[in-house]
């Protein structure tokens, strides 16, 4: 409990969870912006996607030497799986993405004038999944698009993949408007529990919502250790005895 207390006390902490915070906001407001102009006649699943891939952007770019800007609670869990971040950073990355999701869904809504949030008809910022859709299509799906996010995170994260970080946040940015182009107009691709939660509490369908939230949180623990077991090198422990040093050392060895 002390070491609780003082790691959220820490200003490292603090910073890096502001950065979070601010994030997530930035990132609600930027591509939540596009919902509105969508029921306007605008061209749709182009708009919103186009919003969701720059927002991405804007927000690594500006945060991302910070906290990392994860901007997404499925992302800090995998983060925490893989051992980037610990257990506690990883609570405090998600408790300051939701209050930054709230934040940010709020400072929206003051924004947009009444007329732009009745003509959302199903609130902005929501898009139901299509009524065609199974409970199992409906998790599957978002499941899926959450996984091809997880997957380009962790290889973000591979210190193998060191040489090609050159405009990462560009081709992360690309990606999710590739997803979102992908199954937008299917369950709504938002692949991030705070986009979906929080406008949910304003106006949603719980229960679609659970199946979407269901298919993020299994990719964000299942990827991981797939990464884990299927990706990275597996390391054995080589015993070397030298004339100098009688006592065994033990070298990692691929």
């Amino acid at each position: 409990m002390l070491h609780l207390s003082k790691m959220l006390f820490n200003s490292f902490t603090i910073m890096r969870g502001l950065s979070e915070f601010s994030a997530t906001a930035l990132f609600m407001v930027i591509s939540c912006m596009g919902c509105s102009v969508r029921d306007q006649g605008a061209s749709g699943n182009l708009i919103s996607s186009l919003n969701y891939g720059l927002a991405t952007v804007v927000v690594m770019h500006i945060f991302g030497f910070i906290s990392g800007a994860h901007a997404n609670p499925c992302v800090s869990i995998a983060c925490c799986l893989l051992g980037y971040i610990g257990s506690n950073m990883m609570f405090v990355y998600i408790a300051c993405q939701l209050a930054g999701a709230a934040f940010g869904y709020f400072m929206l809504l003051q924004m947009l004038s009444q007329g732009l949030l009745d003509a959302c008809k199903q609130g902005v910022c929501m898009v139901e999944p299509m009524n065609s859709l199974s409970s199992i299509q409906i998790l599957s799906i978002e499941g899926f698009l959450t996984s091809v996010l997880i997957l380009a995170w962790s290889a973000l994260w591979d210190v193998r993949s060191g040489r090609f970080l050159d405009s990462v946040t560009l081709r992360m940015g690309c990606l999710v408007t590739v997803c979102n182009l992908a199954g937008g107009h299917l369950t709504g691709a938002s692949m991030n529990p705070a986009k979906i939660l929080i406008p949910t509490l304003f106006k949603g369908n719980p229960e679609t919502v659970l199946l979407q939230l269901g298919g993020q949180m299994l990719a964000s623990i299942i990827i991981p250790q797939l990464w884990i077991f299927a990706y990275t090198p597996n390391y054995r422990p080589l015993q070397i005895e030298t004339p100098e040093r009688h006592a065994s050392e033990l070298y990692l060895s691929p």
